[in-house]
């Protein structure tokens, strides 16, 4: 019993213990609430205060630290500027065919124009559109100015890295010559030419010619891979294909992108070893199209950097907003070339009645490209003062077909039972054409002359023009375009001589005084006096009226914007010459410090 009593007094002290301990637990926690009230519920709007002041801090912090930017940007900006640097591709949209990288075989616009990317010449036409030396380094001329003698510059290498030297012009040279090779590049046949050193040519001329440093720009191929070729069968060559170069770019890869070859891509790479010096661009993508509406299509897909085969007036408004275009003078001239053999117009009236209907300013201002005005058979700028040509007069032109017989009979010019009616031929071409329809409607409008215009393709070689219209002087009257060059001679197009089937008068041109004045004009050292015989040639030319002057073109080169590509001040003599600065063309930019 005693035991047990034991046990039970040992259970209720332990029972009394818990309840203190409840107690005691109760007590600290309501001292912990209180605590907790105290020191940190009390508090918290103290907090708040604390993070305002920090969230203040930061924010002025990050103020300064923005200001600081923003100064270290500008104050960057006054001594750094953005500038071209080397790197980058660039392509660029050109008419083909492009069957031949051989560039004394070049024909069509890619042809020639991969002919000025890939090969240097003796002398080439520069910015200002005046001749100057390419790859020589000088010229000396005799005092009867019929030898030159033309040395080369220093250093002169391939782009396989093999020395370019005198036996290479003098190859280049007598493949030009040789009628087996059948060259593009014609007019060497009557030069003679010979090696003075390994690195002098000297060119011995019939007689004084004053324009021949023009004929130097024909471009030079390499004797060490073509020397054992055939001239016959040089056209067949895997150079044609894969050429070694002396230009800015150098020959990697042509790619036919279509399986009829219509459309090609021809890649270059910089020339390391050209002597201009290393192109900015990396490399230099030529893509050759069959058609203008195939440039105009990748121009709206960005397939290609710039081109200068179209006219940016007619591109959409989609192409416009990604592409900028500057408009440059070309040294040619758009005629209406009247076949002075032709049964209406061996009569000069007829052919001054013609001119005189046509008021030229306005038929510029109908075309969508850009022109400039040309008064005569060579350029304006070449006479030193500008041309006078014959006045647009309606009256008179009647008054000269009246006198001569041809008579308005119901709206129709005729002498007896004869109509006057013209055979008019143009090329294909949108400009060509519209050219052509105007004039045909201000003849039959003005002078009720009836026209039937005829429309060839150069590019289809069934119709072939040369056979078919040129050598015959199958027409009346060809809407043509004239390449008038960096000099003002232009025997080629107006001498009696060269009225011949393989000659370029096609007007059948004949004055033995025009003659006697071109003779003289390209005999002249003197500027002056070749500007005087050329202004005495250009009067001649205006009252016999054998063409009709009508504009001197421009071309549009159209580009991306933010590129560096033809300057816009450049002047250009024939379109392939837009590469003369192409060395320094760019798409790529990076920060650089500015120059004092």
């Amino acid at each position: 019993m005693s035991s047990d009593n034991s046990s039970w007094n040992r259970f209720a002290r332990l029972k009394v213990s818990s309840k203190d301990v409840n107690k005691r637990l109760r007590k600290i926690e309501k001292g912990s609430l209180r605590h907790a009230h105290k020191f940190v519920t009390s508090r918290l709007d103290r907090l708040s205060n604390v993070r305002r002041r920090v969230s203040v801090w930061i924010i002025l912090v990050l103020v300064m630290i923005g200001a600081s930017a923003v100064q270290w940007h500008i104050s960057r900006n006054s001594f750094t500027t953005m500038a071209y640097t080397s790197g980058g591709s660039y392509s660029e949209g050109v008419l083909g065919p492009l069957e031949n990288l051989n560039p004394i075989f070049a024909k069509t616009n890619a042809e020639k124009s991969a002919a000025k990317l890939l090969f240097s010449s003796l002398y080439r036409y520069d910015s200002t559109g005046n001749i100057k030396a390419d790859m020589a380094d000088s010229v000396s001329v005799n005092d009867k100015e019929t030898e030159y003698t033309v040395k080369l510059k220093k250093g002169l290498k391939w782009s396989d890295g093999q020395d370019l030297t005198a036996d290479d012009v003098i190859f280049t040279l007598k493949l030009l010559a040789n009628p087996e090779v059948g060259a593009e590049i014609s007019g060497w046949k009557s030069i003679k030419f010979e090696k003075v050193s390994d690195d002098s040519v000297k060119f011995i001329l019939p007689s004084s010619y004053s324009p021949f440093v023009h004929a130097l720009t024909f471009p030079i191929i390499p004797k060490h891979i073509l020397k054992d070729v055939k001239p016959s069968n040089l056209r067949e060559h895997d150079f044609n294909k894969s050429p070694i170069s002396s230009g800015p770019f150098a020959f990697r890869l042509l790619q036919n992108v279509t399986s009829d070859g219509s459309k090609k891509v021809l890649y270059l790479q910089s020339n390391s070893n050209y002597y201009g010096g290393t192109p900015k661009l990396e490399r230099f993508q030529l893509y050759a199209y069959p058609t203008q509406d195939d440039i105009a299509k990748s121009l709206r897909t960005r397939e290609i950097t710039g081109t200068p085969e179209l006219i940016y007036n007619d591109q959409s408004a989609e192409v416009k907003s990604m592409y900028v275009a500057e408009a440059h003078s070309l040294n040619n001239g758009v005629y209406a070339l009247f076949n002075n053999n032709s049964q209406f117009l061996r009569s000069k009236a007829v052919r001054q009645a013609l001119s005189l209907s046509v008021d030229t300013s306005k038929l510029r201002q109908s075309l969508s490209l850009s022109t400039e005005e040309l008064s005569g058979p060579t350029l304006n700028k070449f006479l030193g003062k500008s041309s006078n040509s014959s006045s647009y007069d309606v009256k008179k032109a009647k008054s000269l077909l009246d006198a001569e017989g041809w008579k308005n009979v119901n709206n129709v010019r005729q002498k007896g039972n004869d109509k006057l009616k013209l055979n008019v031929v143009v090329l294909k071409n949108s400009n060509y054409e519209k050219v052509a329809r105007y004039l045909a409607q201000v003849w039959y409008d003005e002078l009720n002359i009836e026209s039937d215009i005829k429309v060839v393709d150069p590019n289809d070689a069934t119709q072939n023009i040369l056979q078919t219209v040129l050598q015959p002087r199958n027409f009346d009257v060809l809407v043509y375009e004239l390449s008038l060059g960096g000099d003002p001679d232009v025997y080629a197009y107006w001498h009696s001589s060269q009225a011949t089937n393989n000659g370029l008068n096609f007007s059948n041109y004949n004055n033995a005084i025009a003659d006697d004045a071109l003779e003289s004009g390209r005999s002249k050292i003197s500027a002056k006096q070749r500007a005087d015989r050329y202004a005495k040639f250009t009067a001649i030319w205006q009252a016999d009226a054998p063409a009709i002057a009508l504009y001197q073109p421009k071309f549009d080169y159209i580009h991306i914007r933010n590129v560096k590509a033809l300057d816009a001040s450049t002047e250009v003599i024939n379109p392939v010459d837009r590469y003369v600065d192409v060395q320094y063309w760019a798409t790529e930019k990076k920060s650089v410090y500015k120059t004092p």
